[in-house]
């Protein structure tokens, strides 16, 4: 009948954040909601970013507006929702000079980036003079540096709150229990459910065709990897790396640096683990810009993820972080995305339901 609501029986496979924040929106919607995960909750990808909650500033290079935007309302979300762990981080790119050709490409992108984000932009964007004592971690040539604002998160206690909302939820968290077979008429493992949505990041094709469904979408597996270094940092610096084709972060992180992140194509998502040479190519890009510059003694960990970045028809390094849903009848596969839009897949999937 027109105007009621029917509550669903819904099996949600993977745990990541995108499954938690889909299954919380639809248990929110009176649905009945079980999430199965192979390991524990937010363990895999989901606890392998650069800890930032962002609308993806480098995406506007490649003209991918209506993801960023997207991306920056979402961005607004986290921050007025969970103010206990999330807030505004500024970010700096230091210049040598402020007679750039760089610098002043960097300052348009980030105006349209506050554009972009309208009314729930978080901060002004600033060129300034560094002074003698500001910064001073940095090498002398550096004269002056671009300042904008981003959001960072504490992903650890970010996702133990979210974990337990679905628990107030009444979503039923099955850990530790991989689901082996699925098809498109709503079954699990031999339990019957009304919609079954396959959230499992960069896995998602692969286990679409270990269970003999066509998948509409190819992935790119592109893993990056993070340091934490110990060696404390005030703010956030974007800087570019030793191949000046993208752009690294140093964040504070629990009393050190975080320091990320790469982009190396693996064969499969199973694959993450840093390399020598990742680790390298961070700190020499890193000390490009350091007056002491960092060592590998001074790494207190390191840790890599793989992206769920659908392929592109260019190269990988212009992929968006944009998602798409494929619909089997009972059966929706997300593709792509990220923490920062996972509230956005989950509007969206609430309304294809």
């Amino acid at each position: 009948m027109d105007g009621i609501h029917l509550s669903k029986k819904i099996g949600i496979i993977g745990g990541g954040v995108t499954g938690l924040v889909v299954g919380i929106f639809l248990a929110k919607e009176g649905h009945n909601v079980s999430i199965y995960e192979k390991n524990s909750l937010l363990s895999q990808t989901s606890s392998k970013t650069t800890k930032l909650i962002h609308g993806g500033l480098r995406y506007l290079e490649n003209f991918h507006f209506n993801e960023v935007k997207n991306g920056l309302n979402d961005r607004s979300w986290w921050l007025e929702n969970f103010p206990k762990h999330t807030k505004k981080l500024k970010i700096s790119i230091p210049f040598k000079s402020i007679f750039s050709l760089t610098l002043l490409k960097s300052f348009i992108g980030i105006k349209l980036y506050e554009i972009l984000a309208g009314s729930k932009n978080i901060g002004s964007s600033k060129i300034l003079k560094l002074l003698k004592d500001d910064k001073s971690f940095l090498k002398d040539e550096y004269k002056t540096y671009l300042s904008f604002y981003d959001g960072s998160m504490d992903d650890v206690s970010l996702g133990n709150e979210l974990i337990q909302s679905a628990r107030d939820l009444n979503i039923d968290l099955l850990e530790n229990n991989e689901v082996t077979n699925f098809d498109p008429n709503g079954m699990i493992d031999g339990c019957n459910f009304d919609k079954i949505i396959l959230a499992v990041g960069p896995w998602s094709k692969i286990l679409l065709e270990q269970n003999d469904i066509e998948s509409q979408k190819d992935i790119d597996f592109i893993k990056g990897s993070h340091l934490i270094i110990d060696r404390e940092i005030d703010s956030g610096i974007m800087f570019s790396s030793i191949c000046k084709s993208r752009y690294i972060f140093a964040l504070p992180y629990n009393g050190g640096t975080l320091l990320g992140t790469t982009e190396e194509k693996v064969n499969h998502p199973d694959l993450a683990e840093i390399s020598i040479d990742e680790t390298n190519y961070l700190i020499e890009s890193y000390n490009q810009i350091l007056k002491k510059p960092i060592s590998i003694p001074e790494i207190i960990s390191s840790y890599s993820g793989v992206r769920p970045l659908i392929k592109s028809k260019d190269n990988y390094h212009k992929s968006s972080r944009d998602f798409f849903i494929q619909k089997n009848e009972s059966l929706l596969t997300i593709f792509g995305g990220k923490w920062t839009t996972s509230p956005s897949i989950a509007r969206k999937i609430v309304t294809m339901i």
